[in-house]
């Protein structure tokens, strides 16, 4: 007697390779919640130091974004972990298109900047030996805001 050959019926079990990647993008998502994010697109800036050795030393940095949407962090001060105390920021902020809020500091100094409005933020800042810069929060109001210009300076505070 003669039998046909067995055919072997497998089933064909899901990777677990694409749940994994879910799962880590959810995990990330979620840890993200609450984060503000942003975009800036063709910035430039250019920091002068002043002082040093035995005098106080002062950094200024004027700076320009093309376009800015959303709520980025905007690093007005390149401080390059070189700063540690307490500085006086003085910054002003101007823009040629479209409005926005930015703060300093703890988030509690700032204000709205529009075309026809610069604004001046001046805060203490507390700088430690890890911080690469002093930013400023932005939030765009409506879609994105144009030319965006600084000048921001920090001193330290007496």
């Amino acid at each position: 007697m003669m039998r046909a050959p067995a055919t072997m019926v497998r089933k064909k079990r899901a990777s677990t390779y694409p749940a994994l990647i879910t799962f880590f993008v959810v995990c990330c998502a979620l840890s993200l919640a609450g984060c503000k994010s942003g975009t800036l697109t063709n910035s430039e800036q250019a920091c002068k130091s002043t002082g040093g050795l035995f005098a106080d030393e002062k950094i200024t940095c004027t700076g320009s974004v093309g376009v800015v949407r959303g709520e980025p962090s905007l690093s007005v001060i390149d401080a390059d972990g070189d700063l540690s105390g307490n500085y006086t920021l003085d910054a002003t902020i101007s823009v040629e298109k479209g409005e926005a809020k930015a703060y300093a500091g703890d988030g509690e100094v700032g204000g709205k900047v529009a075309p026809d409005r610069p604004l001046r933020i001046s805060t203490v800042v507390g700088l430690g030996e890890d911080d690469e810069d002093v930013s400023v929060s932005l939030k765009v109001l409506g879609k994105k805001v144009e030319n965006l210009r600084y000048e921001a300076t920090v001193l330290p505070q007496d």
